[in-house]
């Protein structure tokens, strides 16, 4: 799904500003950087920011130790952004992102956006069947004269990551 993503990306011409919601292993951060002027990325994880860092080329990128609900508090607006929800691969999957915050940080980035936002859902656990399926619901709700939102699944394997892609018309 990752590449997939990021080919999705790469189709979108306006790139001044990326957002990287969910940072993790700092695989979207690095792309986005690479892409757009300026990104600002979000963690709750010290691990997350320290695997980020290290992988990062480009002096264009914000790391941020906060929950992607407060992104207000960091950028206005964004051109391209993504949420990659569920747990640092690798580390505790205990800590995963969960609906309550994700609810009020998917709201605040689809106000915020002026092009595109990528919602990357896993659902291989309990914490991420919920955001999925609030998500699913939430996203299919916005108005059609404003949003195209678009999904993109692997129809034979059930419990894998699967993509929404909302753009702004």
């Amino acid at each position: 799904m990752v590449e997939y993503v990021h080919e999705r990306m790469s189709t979108y011409k306006k790139r001044e500003i990326g957002a990287d919601f969910t940072m993790g292993k700092g695989n979207d951060t690095v792309f986005l950087s690479e892409l757009c002027d300026q990104v600002y990325s979000f963690d709750i994880q010290d691990e997350a920011l320290e695997t980020t860092r290290k992988k990062l080329v480009h002096d264009n990128v914000k790391l941020i130790k906060d929950s992607h609900e407060h992104l207000d508090d960091y950028l206005s607006s964004f051109d391209i952004g993504v949420f990659n929800l569920g747990y640092l691969p690798s580390f505790s999957h205990e800590i995963t992102t969960v609906l309550a915050s994700t609810e009020v940080a998917l709201k605040k980035a689809i106000d915020a956006m002026t092009q595109v936002l990528f919602v990357v859902c896993y659902i291989g656990h309990e914490e991420g069947k919920k955001e999925a399926a609030w998500i699913d619901e939430y996203v299919s709700a916005l108005d059609h004269k404003q949003y195209n939102v678009s999904t993109y699944r692997m129809m034979n394997k059930p419990l894998s990551p699967y993509v929404i892609e909302i753009q702004k018309r």
